[in-house]
């Protein structure tokens, strides 16, 4: 599967509802394994390097357990060409070297195919069309051509052009509605309860398109934590020194 939208959009918290419904332990299972582009693979010139180490945790981890889960995230900021050293795991086989990888799962984290989905959707919205509306395949092959053609980890590459990928999954630019809506989830961990007033302060102060009716989030829910955070360390100083 292959996540793509802006940043903020929900990818990684999707990803962690797969994993927490497939493994008792969620992301502390030992079976579950997660690459970060910047972190993992920084340098192009060693992308040949990288790709055969990758070859190998993948082919010693599925050895010891079939129903693997990778996560590649951030897989636009990937070496071009890395990624296609997964092909024959995922590619139709049953079985290389003695190992069976049709069980495992792979999951693909990007932001290419962001832009494509974002001019969709607003057109879509300026339109008068639901959000509810809107199907996987009105932006699936939007989606793949993106990724194909756009600079980063799938540009070009064999996993596209053999139809390798299952699905590719568009997350839509989130809504102010979707923002406060995560504004109340985070009070809510906190403990706390918070008044329509504090749910808006904070929603103002995230950043929104187009700039006249403000209708999508540029980050998504990202920054929320941060956001809530000052809002109520300015609410209890107020408290204190009024």
């Amino acid at each position: 599967m292959s996540f793509h939208g802006w940043t903020g959009s929900g990818k990684n918290y999707v990803a962690k509802f797969i994993i927490n419904s497939l493994y008792k332990l969620g992301q502390r299972s030992q079976y579950v394994h997660s690459f970060m582009s910047t972190t993992h693979f920084p340098h192009i010139q060693e992308a040949d390097i990288y790709k055969l180490h990758l070859q190998d945790w993948i082919r010693g981890n599925v050895s010891k357990c079939d129903r693997s889960l990778f996560i590649f995230d951030e897989i636009d900021k990937m070496p071009v060409g890395m990624i296609d050293g997964i092909k024959p795991f995922i590619d139709f086989h049953e079985s290389i070297d003695g190992v069976d990888f049709r069980k495992s799962i792979f999951i693909f984290l990007s932001n290419t195919g962001g832009t494509e989905i974002t001019k969709f959707m607003l057109q879509a919205w300026q339109s008068g069309k639901n959000r509810e509306d809107i199907t996987m395949s009105d932006l699936e092959y939007l989606v793949e051509e993106g990724a194909f053609n756009e600079q980063g980890g799938l540009h070009k590459s064999e996993l596209i052009q053999r139809c390798l990928v299952d699905y590719y999954v568009p997350f839509l630019p989130l809504e102010r509605r979707h923002v406060e809506s995560c504004i109340r989830d985070e009070v809510h961990q906190r403990d706390l309860k918070g008044s329509k007033e504090f749910i808006k302060a904070v929603a103002d102060e995230m950043k929104y398109f187009p700039p006249d009716t403000k209708q999508f989030s540029t980050t998504g829910c990202k920054r929320v934590y941060q956001k809530v955070s000052y809002h109520l360390t300015d609410e209890m100083y107020d408290v204190l020194f009024e």
